[in-house]
């Protein structure tokens, strides 16, 4: 052996290995089945996240879809990883942006921008929602809040921007409820008093849309009044609404969903349609003459856009008193949420409940005409080995498809995904669970994802359902979009 030189020992070369057979003449790979639902991730990434994602379909040209999420920052100054909860949100500018993206071709590409909300004061813009009206003006809002460094949750309030275009262009902000209630905001009946602080009166924004009168209503479930509580500064839940008669460029006076005989115990949810507004409340106490026990449910109709309801107890929905602090929470509790109208029958409603025994699922139960009488419970939304269901939508597509979606959660890990069913009846039968995300998400890790994930979204056409909702497979959470053929599901249970 040489000095210094180390002589790797010889090796035995690899014996020659046969040749790969040709396929016989005409042999062509396996076309794989294709998947019943198509899906992908639509908003977020490695920065800013997205969660809470809301989208709506252009009834003029399906084709057009816009969607909006709350891009949230996944990592703030001065926290050390992974704990990126270290710090509120809501003391920093630009924290939570309304990420959006368009399609003009069915979702086969997309242009992605933030939605043109922001300006002055208002710096975030989380709890995301859209819509559209039958004529194609797309409505997509936000809650534009201001921020600060040392306030929590610091004034603000629900808006929208408007395009009349098919969103090729947006309106400025259209102001909602506010925490301000002086002009050039709507104004709060003076017979109320809601909470200003924390995001009271304008939590949680949803908008419903009347085919028949135009009307757009802009709702928000999460406020808070100390009215009739005997203690100021003691308050209880009351949630508001303003409607528009312009296609929600601008709105009117902003009014309660409740009243003073029929006070709100947990949030409320509201439909349009035929020219009246439908609500359903867990109420603390209704009047003497309905000789129910309370909490109770509430059904309210009006025929004047909220101005008055006429209301009852639902006396076969049984109320537990832990439904009082969220209607649906994750354990059931029997109240309703979720209510939607059908434009295309007047007098139909349709609500939800979550039931997690024996077996968590849905009930859903429908009105054909105002809240007089309703459906029994119809049971929709059972998965084999689901832990529990969270994240339920609801809609009728203006053909009256009633359309659902909903997150199945699975021990131990608590990972998910997402599942949706059909009604073509009204209410009455649902078909086959159908499981529209093709794997499961993680569950999301709290001290590395910095923003929630309340809520998903569900829109249809004629002939398909779409859906977008939160999802970790990415590595991050995201908002992830898909679309399955209405006749994709079976409805071989019935």
């Amino acid at each position: 052996m040489l000095a210094g030189i180390a002589i790797a020992p010889a090796q035995t070369p690899n014996p020659p290995q046969p040749a790969a057979p040709e396929p016989p003449p005409g042999f062509r790979t396996p076309t794989p089945p294709k998947p019943v639902s198509d899906e992908y991730l639509l908003l977020g990434n490695e920065t800013r996240g997205s969660g809470e994602a809301q989208f709506v379909i252009d009834p003029i040209d399906p084709n057009t879809i816009v969607a909006v999420g709350m891009g949230t920052w996944q990592i703030i100054p001065g926290c050390d990883a992974p704990n990126v909860n270290c710090k509120d949100f809501h003391n920093f500018p630009y924290s939570t942006l309304p990420v959006s993206a368009i399609t003009h071709d069915g979702g086969r590409t997309w242009e992605h921008f933030i939605l043109p909300i922001l300006s002055g004061d208002f710096t975030r813009c989380p709890d995301e929602f859209a819509g559209a009206t039958k004529d194609g003006v797309l409505i997509m809002g936000c809650e534009p809040r201001e921020t600060d460094p040392v306030k929590v949750d610091p004034f603000g309030e629900s808006a929208v921007v408007v395009s009349d275009d098919h969103g090729k262009t947006w309106s400025k902000r259209v102001d909602g409820i506010n925490s301000y209630n002086k002009p050039p905001y709507p104004m709060f009946d003076t017979s109320l008093k809601p909470r200003f602080g924390g995001n009271s009166p304008w939590d949680r924004p949803w908008l419903s849309i009347d085919d028949s009168t135009d009307a757009v209503y802009l709702f928000d479930s999460g406020g808070e009044t100390d009215i009739d509580t005997g203690t100021p500064g003691k308050y209880r839940t009351q949630s508001y609404f303003t409607v528009s008669h312009d296609k929600a460029h601008s709105f009117g006076t902003i009014r309660a969903t409740d009243s003073l005989e029929w006070p709100q115990a947990a949030r409320a949810s509201v439909a349009a349609g035929h020219g009246k507004l439908a609500e359903v409340y867990v109420a603390s106490k209704v009047p003497a003459g309905e000789d129910a026990q309370c909490p109770c449910e509430v059904f309210g109709i009006s025929a004047d856009e909220g101005k008055t309801f006429t209301r009852h107890v639902l006396k076969n929905v049984s109320v537990p008193p832990s439904a009082t602090s969220r209607a649906s929470g994750p354990d059931g509790g029997g109240a309703l949420s979720g209510l939607v109208a059908d434009q295309t029958t007047p007098g139909r409603f349709t609500a939800m409940r979550y039931v997690a025994q024996p077996a968590p699922h849905y009930e859903l139960t429908t009105t054909n005409d105002n809240g007089a009488t309703w459906s029994d419970f119809v049971s929709v939304g059972a998965a084999p080995g689901a832990l529990r269901l969270i994240k339920p939508a609801i809609m009728y597509s203006r053909e009256g498809v009633l359309g659902m979606v909903w997150k199945v959660v699975y021990p131990p890990d608590q990972s998910y995904e997402l599942w949706s069913a059909i009604s073509k009846d009204g209410g009455k039968t649902f078909s086959d669970p159908l499981r529209i995300s093709h794997d499961r998400s993680p569950a999301r890790q709290y001290y590395r994802d910095s923003h929630n994930d309340d809520t998903d979204g569900l829109d249809l056409t004629g002939d398909s359902l779409f859906a977008i909702w939160g999802d970790t497979r990415a590595g991050f959470q995201g908002s992830w979009f898909g679309k399955v053929d209405l006749s994709s599901y079976q409805f071989s249970s019935h």
